[in-house]
């Protein structure tokens, strides 16, 4: 499976900053989470054609 970046609204964006501040808390250690959406596999013949 291949991922690339998700495309955030900016309220999604300032939750997973929240998120990350709370579990950096918590853990003590700094947390950065990175948000990737998922890409459908490659057919077989699509793989060969690159």
């Amino acid at each position: 499976m291949k991922y690339t970046p998700a495309v955030l609204k900016e309220e999604h964006v300032q939750q997973l900053q929240e998120i990350e501040h709370h579990l950096s808390a918590v853990t003590g250690k700094e947390l950065i989470l990175i948000a990737y959406s998922e890409q459908p596999e490659l057919s077989e013949k699509s793989k060969e054609l690159e």
